[in-house]
Order: C-alpha cells, then structure tokens, then sequence
C-alpha cells in the first residue's frame, strides 16, 4: 500500500550471505516472493515497488576484487544481473568492517578498478557509494578519476553518494551538521542521499537540514536513508528480544515528510479534508 501511494518510497535489502536467514537479513526465498510481489502487472523493466540491494560481506569483496580475480567478477556480475531481474535498481556497496568487508585494500588500485569495471557493466543499476571516514581511501580515489577524466569512457553516471558516517549504528547527525561538499552531487540528476540516526521523532528537522544541505550542494534531490530508527525491539513468548522491521514508523516518517510540504499525500488519504454531500 505505501509503495503504491508514495511511489519515491525506497525500499533497502540486506543482501550478507553468511548472516541469510538472520534479522535483517532475508533468505533467498523471500526476496523471491518479494520480487514476484514488486513485478505484478508489470514487464519487469519497472517494478510497482522501488528496491535497493545493500551488498554486505562477500558480495562486496567480490565486487571489489573483481579485477585480479574472474572468479569473484563472475559471482558479482551473476549476481547484479539477478538483482536486475528480481526488480531492484540501486545497489548500495557497505564497504564497512562492520558489514563483514575487508577494509584494508579499499585504497589500492587494483580496487578501484574492480568497482568502476563492476559499475561500467551493469548500466541499468545505480550504485551508491557510502561516504564515511572508513571508506574514504575508496570514495577519495574515485574523486580523483572524475577528475582525471576516469580513464575510457568517463567518470560513469550511474554512481551517487550517501553521506553516512554513522555506518549503520544509528548514531544522529547533529542538527545542521549535514555535509555540503558539492563535489559529492555527480550524477546529471544532481542526487545525494544522508543518513545517521534518522527515525520518526527527528526526521522533520532531518528533512529540512538535508534539503538544505543538498541545495547548497549544487544538488536538485535527495533521499534519506534508515534502519534502525525504523525497527523496534518486542518480546516473544520467552521473553527473548526480537528486532523487528516496523512498518508503522515508515509511514510516521512519511508523514511527518508530507507535513513539511516535501512529499504529498494522495488525495484519497489525505485527512481533514471537506466533502460535499
């Protein structure tokens, strides 16, 4: 229902193969059913529900060895064209530690090669880059090819950033702290995206200091982007805690957007409007 009223809603999937199965992480099977559920009535060049794919773990050590290693090209290349056919049409690369990646080559060259040859040969996907203190030899280095001309074929147009120094921990970004670095809106569409801490008792103020951000930035849109601060903690019968996905939050902060005159609620669902008899 939400995707269908607030079709520029995102939906993001962890996709960590030694943690399938785990919170946050869905097995095989349901991404199937998920896709099957996003391409109904559609030919599947534009699925009714938006999905971005989240690489974790050795997805992104395979996408980003991909160069000196065809092994690890053809898993990553399978794999992306499987992502394309299943409905999802951004790929966000967690080039973290925290998410299961090996950190300690993302400066050489040898990788930044592996992620612009995986990025030239899926076209029709759009790949975010986090930026972050920890990611920043990987992010830099790229930098420097736009500026360099990024050898054959240009600096590629299918890249945008997010700014997420939180790393998916959940820590906020302090009010007007959002980063206004213009060299970070690369795409003709003049896209950005931000996240750290944004949940439902905050956003509004998120939204309006993002937007600001982009603006200053050079930048015609933005998204934001959340995880923990749409998810909530219950008891089962055991009184074991369960993390959960909370739909409710999700549409708290769409709400809230539509307060600020950002987003628009359809006409059908809009409250506290008059009717003629």
């Amino acid at each position: 229902m939400i995707s269908h009223q607030y079709p520029c809603v995102e939906w993001g999937i962890l996709f960590r193969p030694d943690k399938e199965g785990l919170p946050r992480y869905p097995t095989k099977e349901w991404v199937i059913r998920l896709s099957q559920f996003s391409k109904i009535n559609h030919d599947g060049n534009n699925p009714r529900v938006r999905l971005a794919a989240h690489l974790c773990g050795s997805h992104v050590n395979n996408l980003l060895s991909s160069c000196g290693d065809s092994s690890s090209a053809m898993a990553i290349d399978d794999f992306l064209h499987q992502l394309y056919k299943w409905g999802f049409r951004r790929v966000q690369i967690n080039a973290t530690a925290v998410n299961g990646v090996d950190t300690t080559k993302l400066g050489d060259k040898i990788t930044l090669q592996s992620l612009l040859r995986t990025i030239r040969a899926h076209p029709t996907l759009e790949f975010i880059i986090q930026k972050n203190d920890e990611t920043k030899p990987l992010w830099s280095a790229l930098l420097l090819t736009k500026e360099d001309g990024a050898g054959e074929g240009g600096f590629p147009t299918n890249i945008v950033f997010l700014h997420d120094e939180s790393k998916g921990t959940g820590k906020e970004v302090e009010e007007g702290q959002w980063p206004t670095d213009p060299q970070f809106v690369t795409t003709s569409r003049k896209t950005v995206g931000y996240a750290g801490g944004i949940k439902p008792s905050n956003v509004k103020s998120v939204v309006v200091g993002a937007g600001r951000a982009c603006a200053l930035s050079g930048g015609n849109h933005f998204w934001i982007d959340m995880e923990s601060g749409v998810r909530t903690t219950l008891l089962n019968s055991d009184g074991q805690q369960l993390d959960i996905f909370d739909v409710t939050k999700c549409f708290d902060c769409i709400e809230t957007t539509c307060d600020t005159v950002l987003m628009d609620h359809p006409t059908e669902l809009r409250l506290g409007d008059s009717f003629d008899d």
